[in-house]
């Protein structure tokens, strides 16, 4: 049984592309004759192009809408949720890197003591009243340093009591423009720096509506196309 439905939109242009194509191949060369059917054909592709993209933002359009009224809706909520607790995570932050900053303090100087006892030991090790009692020294100086190493790795990391993973620094990098001309030079030739210049270059020779110009490092090249 035939449906009432009508075929897809999608569908009717997939057709219509279709015997568009199959005209065109069988077209044959162009002359005195032909020429103006041939620039018939030529107008009814683009115009089936800008009607089949008239309508996919006809289909879209509704779904667009909705998706900004969605991010309209939660991006604001997200982005406070975000800073909710930004003056407590600086304070957070702030603590963590002091504790760490008194932890490598205590780590270094119990190595310092370490070392020290270290080289006592080694001095008087034939000495036979004081070389067994300077080793032992030694050895609690080298214990204690080892326990301030372990405690330094462990002073970056806050635990809670929600299921959350423990809290810690993490070290990020990023750059910072200090000398615009060299950043740009130690990337002029990197395929997408490359784009960007052609597309502003682009852009200022499509302002000129046709008036001489010039920009350094291309050449303007015109060709005939079909309007």
């Amino acid at each position: 049984m035939l449906s009432n439905n009508p075929p897809p939109a999608a569908e009717l242009f997939a057709e219509e592309i279709y015997s568009l194509n199959e005209r065109a191949e069988n077209f044959g060369p162009v002359s005195d004759d032909n020429a103006g059917e041939a620039r018939d054909l030529i107008g009814i592709a683009k115009k089936l192009a800008k009607d089949i993209d008239a309508k996919r933002d006809e289909e879209k359009r509704p779904h667009l809408d909705a998706g900004r009224e969605i991010d309209g809706t939660y991006k604001p909520l997200v982005e406070s949720a975000k800073y909710a607790c930004s003056t407590l995570e600086k304070s957070l932050t702030e603590f963590i890197v002091e504790q760490k900053r008194k932890a490598e303090e205590i780590r270094r100087a119990a190595e310092a003591k370490a070392a020290e006892e270290a080289a006592k030991a080694k001095a008087l090790a034939d000495d036979a009243l004081l070389g067994e009692s300077t080793a032992e020294a030694a050895q609690e100086a080298a214990n204690a340093a080892e326990i301030a190493t372990a405690k330094e790795k462990m002073a970056g990391n806050v635990k809670g009591s929600e299921g959350f993973r423990a809290a810690g620094l993490r070290t990020i990098r990023k750059a910072t423009v200090t000398d615009q001309a060299k950043l740009i030079f130690h990337y002029h030739s990197h395929p997408d720096v490359m784009e960007v210049c052609l597309r502003l270059a682009n852009a200022e020779i499509r302002a000129a509506k046709g008036a001489p110009i010039s920009i350094p490092g291309i050449e303007v090249v015109e060709t005939e196309v079909l309007v």
